[in-house]
């Protein structure tokens, strides 16, 4: 797994990771395209280049990643850049079965998971 951190001091590394994700926007709708890294605060999608241009950046939108093992976690999450590299995208928080989780509760959640595998 490659971990990079770029010159702009970014808080959480991010790990190169490639998911199938779905995007949801109020008015835009649903598009579906993948991840390139992920981290602890956000995601870099790649959509479709048409799709993508109408994305304006600070929009609201909702994301699930259809590769994980819990595919119906809803994140919510906000459109920080759209560039050429694709759309960044800052995470919010989460919904799970109808309730919402700041996103240290996922953390939270994976960390005592791992402890499981160590004892």
């Amino acid at each position: 797994m490659n971990i990079s951190r770029s010159e702009d001091q970014r808080q959480y590394l991010r790990r190169s990771v490639v998911s199938h994700v779905q995007l949801e926007h109020d008015i835009l709708g649903k598009t579906v395209g993948s991840t390139v890294n992920i981290s602890d605060g956000g995601m870099l999608v790649l959509v479709d280049a048409q799709v993508q241009q109408a994305f304006p950046e600070a929009a609201s939108i909702k994301l699930c990643l259809l590769d994980s093992i819990n595919p119906e976690i809803v994140f919510a999450g906000r459109v920080a850049r759209n560039d050429d590299q694709g759309l960044g995208v800052r995470l919010l928080d989460y919904e799970f079965r109808g309730a919402r989780y700041p996103l240290s509760e996922l953390r939270r959640q994976w960390f005592m998971s791992q402890a499981d595998f160590v004892s």
